[in-house]
């Protein structure tokens, strides 16, 4: 079974009108250049069907406004619903309403969302006061039972639109403080699995899986014969951050890694499904 654990879809509305979103600043990052890309649930359809995988989490987005973001998340209910289980939904948060952190994580479940995130603080990047907000959505998630995808950066590097400044040492802190909870860090974590060769952050990041969604953008194919021998196999998650470009880069660089048989499907797919409770 092959799964993308790193997607994005919009409703057609949105896609349509993109310049009527920009009041919305984490938007307007990510989406005011015409070369952004965008896609709705069809598209992410027939892409996963061209490219031979089964399912793929869609990602929530972190609008500021209360409806968009209500409108967003029953759109993915919806898609998820329509696609007969092969889209995956995970709720999107603002990056901006911890007064509601418990109740919104609280029903997720029982909406029918898988896990939370993408969490990503575009706007102000990952600091003391967005640490302290994330802790709140770690522990509530961990209440509900609910994985977390939580968007971090490589803190060197070249700037692109949505790279914000996370303070390693807060997101250690609050990854620790729900040890044992699945917690997802994008992008392979911005480089932060590197620290697992320390055994206090090793034991603190037991939980913790890395994505490998925009991977072609930020690192060489080595990456994953690095994290392998760090990390182990059974923590890396197939991500693509589709629609940022095609499949055929993630799906060869993992080809031509050094995993086994059984390591390539851990991480194609078996690792994805048993941390989102999946039956085969």
């Amino acid at each position: 079974m092959r799964i993308d654990f790193h997607t994005h879809i919009f409703p057609e509305s949105v896609v349509r009108d993109r310049d009527g979103h920009f009041d919305d600043t984490d938007f307007g990052i990510l989406y005011s250049s015409p070369k952004a890309r965008m896609a709705t649930a069809g598209e992410l359809l027939s892409a996963l069907d061209e490219n031979g995988i089964d399912a793929a989490v869609v990602m929530g987005f972190p609008w500021a406004d209360p409806d968009r973001l209500s409108r967003h998340n029953e759109y993915l209910l919806e898609s998820a619903h329509a696609s007969g289980g092969r889209i995956i939904p995970f709720r999107g948060l603002s990056a901006k309403d911890a007064d509601e952190v418990d109740r919104d994580i609280g029903l997720a479940r029982a909406d029918g969302f898988l896990g939370i995130g993408e969490i990503s603080f575009y706007s102000e990047g990952l600091g003391a006061e967005s640490a302290g907000l994330l802790s709140a959505i770690l522990s509530a998630a961990r209440e509900a039972a609910l994985p977390v995808c939580l968007h971090v950066n490589e803190p060197v590097g070249h700037f692109y639109a949505g790279k914000y400044a996370s303070d390693f040492a807060a997101l250690y802190e609050a990854i620790r403080a729900v040890r044992g909870h699945p917690v997802v860090l994008a992008h392979w974590g911005g480089g932060i699995l590197f620290y697992e060769l320390m055994p206090e952050v090793r034991e603190a990041f037991e939980g913790v899986y890395y994505d490998t969604a925009a991977s072609p953008f930020l690192y060489r194919d080595d990456i994953y014969m690095a994290a392998r021998s760090i990390v182990g196999a059974g923590k890396i998650l197939f991500a693509s951050d589709y629609p940022l470009t095609g499949y055929a880069r993630y799906l060869d660089a993992i080809e031509a890694a050094p995993f086994s048989v059984e390591e390539k499907r851990a991480v194609l797919g078996e690792n994805a499904r048993k941390l989102l409770g999946l039956r085969g």
